[in-house]
């Protein structure tokens, strides 16, 4: 941990990137910010209040990413995700 009473196990960097959350195949997005992000997860934001799903996956364009989100926290309009990276054996 790099700061004392720091939780996060990897540095996150602000930012201000488009997004969609996506909660199925051939679904539409719902459209969002990412604040800041990390290897571990992000923050986001929505224009409207918004209730996510416990697992989805997240699009973000500006960065080819395409990663399936775990919901962690939600408070004040806004969301703490932690990213599911796929295992290699």
């Amino acid at each position: 941990m790099s700061r004392q009473g720091e939780r996060r196990a990897h540095h996150r960097r602000p930012t201000s990137l488009r997004a969609q959350v996506l909660q199925g195949i051939g679904s539409l997005g719902l459209s969002c910010t990412v604040r800041d992000i990390s290897a571990g997860g992000a923050g986001l934001i929505f224009a409207e209040p918004t209730e996510l799903p416990a697992m989805f996956v997240l699009s973000v364009p500006d960065l080819d990413l395409i990663v399936a989100a775990h919901l962690r926290w939600s408070r004040d309009g806004r969301h703490g995700v932690s990213f599911v990276w796929p295992q290699h054996q």
